[in-house]
């Protein structure tokens, strides 16, 4: 790959078919001529051997994708700090691998930012175009809806608590000093650990320049993944209380953790099982969030005792 670049897209990939989105992408870059200009950097966590099978028929006879597979997983942070390894410009652009971008001119309008030499510049999620349309994936499409899919002036009050991995641009020169803590070794909140530092000494410009979040789990991996989290988010807590403080949740938490265990235990159960049974989403999204509010509360408690 040329010195000519500016920008790098990074994507790391685990079992999911990355032709829709190098098909928006290349389509665009070749398009307007931009493949002096841009380099793709594809990593695999390690997939199953059909995605990786599929996904390396994509990238041939491309000199300007490169694509590598790692022999065992790694993670969703520290495989974003191999990428950055292997990057040969000052500008990347992350990107999941289970996103499509929502507008044709989705790489120039961030090419517009590079040039002007912006640090960090967030374009958003949407759920705009949604491919997994069966019922089971109502719930998380709701949720993402509800929670993620906000305008850039909206998201710009709290800069940090949208600065999606899935899709942001950043200067090299910065992810040198605040590169993802790779303590998150589990299940989310990696991404905004990081925000929170970048807030800290950077601008942190969000935009509407969408891509829609294709990877939709149905409504039961869905609460698991919520409940394989609560590690990461009890370290989030830990490394940066004044912000978790600020956060609506902590409140709840604070109350919640003053009843005694065996009552968190009996309103955790009935939460799952009205979460589980309910065909209403904002029931569903509600039970959603007062179990994660109360297995928080039930880490502090743990903490708490073993102190």
């Amino acid at each position: 790959m040329t010195d000519q670049r500016i920008l790098s897209i990074i994507i790391p990939v685990l079992n999911w078919d990355l032709k829709l989105l190098l098909n928006v992408l290349i389509k665009e870059l070749e398009d307007n001529e931009l493949e002096q200009s841009v380099e793709i950097i594809i990593a695999d966590d390690c997939s199953d051997d059909e995605y990786r099978l599929n996904n390396r028929e994509l990238v041939k006879e491309r000199a300007y994708i490169a694509y590598y597979e790692l022999e065992q997983r790694i993670g969703r942070a520290a495989i974003r700090n191999d990428l950055l390894d292997r990057v040969n410009t000052e500008c990347i652009l992350f990107l999941d691998a289970d996103v499509l971008p929502d507008d044709p001119s989705f790489l120039r309008t961030y090419l517009e930012f590079v040039r002007q030499d912006v640090a960090v510049v967030c374009g958003g999620i949407s759920y705009t175009t949604r491919i997994l349309t069966e019922k089971k994936y109502d719930f998380y499409f709701y949720k993402g809806k509800q929670t993620e899919w906000k305008p850039a002036r909206e998201r710009r009050k709290v800069p940090w608590r949208y600065l999606f991995t899935a899709n942001v641009l950043i200067k090299r020169a910065v992810l040198l000093t605040v590169d993802f803590n790779e303590e998150f070794s589990g299940y989310g909140y990696e991404d905004i650990e990081w925000g929170i530092r970048l807030d800290n000494i950077v601008d942190i410009l969000h935009i509407d320049n969408t891509c829609s979040h294709l990877g939709l789990v149905g409504k039961k991996e869905s609460f698991k993944r919520m409940r394989q989290s609560i590690e990461n988010f009890n370290r989030l807590r830990k490394l940066h209380p004044e912000v978790f403080e600020q956060a609506k949740i902590s409140r709840i938490i604070n109350l919640l953790h003053w009843n005694p265990a065996w009552l968190l235990n009996v309103l955790d159960y009935l939460l799952q099982r009205v979460f589980l049974l309910s065909r209403l989403q904002s029931i569903n999204l509600l039970c959603y969030q007062l179990d994660k509010a109360l297995l928080l509360a039930c880490a502090l408690k743990k903490e708490e005792k073993e102190f």
